[in-house]
């Protein structure tokens, strides 16, 4: 859940870095249920929040990192390397320390069909009934179908603002999307799964801070699209949280974070005192909010190892190291594997790109 280009601005890192803790938080939590603080934590569910931080930002950077005319297929394969790299380490590193007794709650991948290691790596491990690898990794594939849509909406309509743009398309469609399901889903009787759509829609919120950003989209307009999106999914979140039940899921904790999410990721686009802050902006927050996708995707292993080889000398204790084993694994994951996969994809990519054009070009006479 991370950008492929270069304009990377530190109050996004920031941002970013602040999404990814109050996940790990959360599954904290849920790993050391009998604390009192983190049963608290527990039952408010912040990991709502980061979950839509994260989406509203992935708005925000995938148009940034686009430069010159947009060509669908180098940008689908920037994002394909900015992502996969590190699932397949992540997958792989789960491998290993299953089928090595190390940690025993990933022993079954050893023995995992073909089927289910081929719905993991295409991230549709949730859509067609198969145990997940990495229960995070389901928010990829919202991510995907963000990248898709984006693709397929600047291809067809452009980048340009209003409502003949992709930007603008977009943020009329995807609302009137979410309420029709929502009045279907009260006409059939029946709680349609609307959660995914709407972090979708998230993506949007953030495309049209970019046009912001750009010039393109007023300061009021963009207040007023922020207006509709926490409208729309209220209304959304009141049919599948409160007329209906989700099983895990209240209406309260899914509320406040619709309004908390959004709040927060406009405060820091609109506000220049917090856009600009020394502490966001610079230094430390921005420099470990790089490495936020390897802190989000590898804090499952690194929880888990603290679980089990902390918790026996006490919670802190597997609190402790639960949080050490985080760190180093995301610092790991974002030096050896993020940062490289990146690289490759942007040299394969220019290689192919200049291939592609000594073929198209006249052969002198």
């Amino acid at each position: 859940m991370a950008d492929g280009g270069n304009n990377r601005l530190g109050f996004v890192e920031s941002l970013r870095l602040l999404a990814a803790i109050v996940v790990v938080a959360q599954h904290l939590a849920e790993a050391y249920p009998d604390v009192g603080p983190l049963l608290a934590l527990r039952h408010a569910g912040p990991g709502l929040v980061g979950v839509l931080l994260f989406f509203l930002i992935s708005g925000y950077v995938v148009p940034m990192s686009l430069k010159g005319p947009f060509a669908p297929l180098p940008f689908l394969l920037r994002r394909v390397f900015r992502i996969y790299p590190l699932l397949l380490v992540a997958f792989a590193l789960c491998l290993v320390v299953g089928a090595g007794g190390l940690l025993p709650q990933w022993a079954w991948l050893a023995g995992a069909a073909p089927f289910t290691w081929g719905a993991n790596v295409l991230l549709v491990q949730d859509y067609v009934g198969v145990r997940p690898f990495l229960g995070v990794s389901w928010t990829l594939a919202v991510e995907f179908a963000w990248y898709g849509l984006f693709a397929l909406s600047v291809a067809r309509w452009g980048r340009e603002a209003g409502g003949r743009g992709a930007g603008g398309r977009l943020a009329v469609a995807l609302p009137l999307l979410l309420l029709g399901l929502a009045g279907a889903s009260l006409a059939c009787g029946i709680r349609l799964p609307l959660g995914r759509i709407t972090f979708v829609y998230a993506c949007v919120l953030g495309f049209q801070a970019f046009l912001h950003d750009r010039g393109q989209v007023s300061r009021q307009a963009l207040l007023g699209h922020a207006g509709v999106f926490v409208s729309a999914l209220l209304a959304v979140d009141l049919v599948g949280f409160g007329l209906f039940r989700h099983p895990a899921i209240s209406l309260v904790q899914i509320v406040w974070p619709t309004l908390l999410a959004p709040s927060l990721f406009l405060a820091s686009v609109l506000v220049p005192a917090v856009r600009c802050a020394p502490l966001l902006a610079r230094g430390a927050l921005p420099a470990i909010g790089s490495a936020s996708y390897s802190l989000y995707l590898l804090h499952p292993v690194g929880i888990a190892l603290g679980t089990r080889f902390g918790a026996s000398y006490g919670t802190l204790a597997g609190i402790a190291l639960s949080l050490a084993a985080t760190a180093l694994l995301a610092l790991a994951g974002h030096r050896l594997v993020e940062r490289p996969g990146v690289a490759l994809g942007r040299r394969l990519i220019a290689a192919w790109t200049d291939q592609s054009q000594a073929k198209r070009a006249p052969v002198p006479a």
